[in-house]
């Protein structure tokens, strides 16, 4: 919101003048004039401030990560102790074991804060 006001006086005495007077002050005679001009402004101001943070990273499971390897290291002689058909049938079963138990090893952690 903007308002103006404005007022005209003369220079030599203050004698406020109409607008638009073009002639000799009145009172002292003076032809020169001082306009005032005033303007008052209103402004506002609004911010809004929003943050996320983000903080991922890799949990290990203490248990599940010997445990997969050993079941890593293990299965090669497990494999060459029991030949033949019974020996991929067990290797089979114990590599599905250790892919599931690799899966509990370590967890993917996302931590996320948000603020305003």
């Amino acid at each position: 919101m903007t308002t103006v006001s404005q007022s005209i006086k003369c220079s030599g005495c203050g004698k406020p003048l109409p607008e638009g007077f073009t002639k000799p002050c009145p009172k002292c005679g003076d032809t020169r004039k001082t306009h005032d001009v005033s303007i008052q402004e209103t402004l506002t101001v609004s911010d809004s401030f929003k943050w996320q943070h983000i903080h991922e990273y890799y949990e290990r499971h203490p248990i599940f990560l010997p445990v997969v390897i050993c079941i890593t290291l293990g299965s090669p002689f497990l494999g060459l102790f029991l030949a033949g058909s019974v020996g991929v049938i067990v290797g089979l079963v114990i590599g599905g074991i250790a892919f599931l138990t690799g899966l509990r090893a370590v967890t993917k952690v996302r931590e996320i804060r948000e603020g305003n």
